[in-house]
């Protein structure tokens, strides 16, 4: 996982002190940045590193809970009392948890929790993408983020469950909203600011956006609603190609008025392979 290159809080002290000076080279991935860029990523490069340590943790507390779970099951089996015990610690522990589910070698949900649920055992998932990738490889996977049965865009984290023999049982997995987690991650690192910020997946979909424009799951390299916008569209094709940097943009705020400049900088968090890119943003 690439996080953004964090900056040590006495060198942020020294150049907000200073003024304008020489930007760090750890900063620049383009053209050099004006004083103002200068300051301002700076300043929000630390509220980046608290929002993306923040989400990794929370990924990786996500999954070491599941792990415990999929060997749990290696034990008890992906179905029966003991499977069930098993999902519905799991969904009850695992933060943002919507479901946990136990999916068969075949393809099929062998067990879900919360009860509320119970109605999807049975049922054939093994034809869905991202399924038919833990059931081939057998691996620890994220998956991007998709639109569930639920209702909402979601994400699940996959693990294998193998018995004493290491015969492959199924799939452990639980379903998570990666909004909510983002969220409550950003109020915490950006509490006391009046930053911004946003994220989006390696596929260009806007995943998360403190901003309540009702942008959330449109592409931002290809909806009509940034199509106004061509110097965002150029930053997002930016970040979409490198982990992390600085950058500016304009928007027009939700409030309405004239469009107004941003400076950004962003970084990356994922797990498994599944990346998402964060933003944080300042108003000129």
């Amino acid at each position: 996982m690439n996080t953004l290159h964090s900056i040590p809080l006495l060198l942020i002290a020294l150049v907000l002190a200073a003024g304008c000076t020489s930007a760090p080279d750890t900063m620049t991935t383009g053209p050099e940045p004006t004083c103002g860029t200068l300051a301002a990523a700076t300043t929000t490069s630390a509220a980046l590193t608290r929002l993306t340590i923040g989400v990794n943790a929370t990924l990786q507390e996500m999954d070491a809970i599941l792990a415990t779970a999929a060997t749990a099951m290696g034990t008890t089996g992906i179905t029966g009392p003991g499977a069930n015990a098993t999902l519905a610690l799991v969904a009850a522990t695992t933060p943002y948890a919507i479901d946990a589910v136990s999916i068969s070698a075949e393809g099929r949900i062998a067990a879900v929790m919360p009860e509320q649920y119970w109605a999807a055992v049975g049922t054939y998932v093994g034809n869905e993408s991202h399924n038919q990738q833990a059931l081939q490889e057998r691996r620890p996977l994220m998956t991007p983020v998709f639109p569930a049965a639920e209702g909402f865009d979601a994400v699940s984290l996959r693990r294998p469950v193998t018995d004493s023999t290491g015969t492959f049982l199924g799939l452990a997995t639980v379903l998570f909203n990666p909004q909510e987690l983002i969220a409550d991650q950003a109020d915490k690192a950006l509490e006391g600011t009046n930053y911004t910020a946003w994220a989006i997946d390696m596929s260009s979909h806007l995943i998360y956006d403190r901003d309540p424009a009702g942008l959330v799951g449109r592409d931002m390299l290809t909806d009509p609603a940034f199509t106004d916008y061509p110097d965002l569209v150029a930053f997002v094709q930016k970040i979409m190609a490198e982990p992390a940097g600085n950058g500016t943009y304009t928007f027009t705020p939700t409030k309405g008025g004239p469009a107004v400049v941003k400076d950004a900088v962003w970084g990356t968090v994922g797990l498994h392979g599944t990346d998402w890119r964060i933003v944080v943003a300042s108003e000129r």
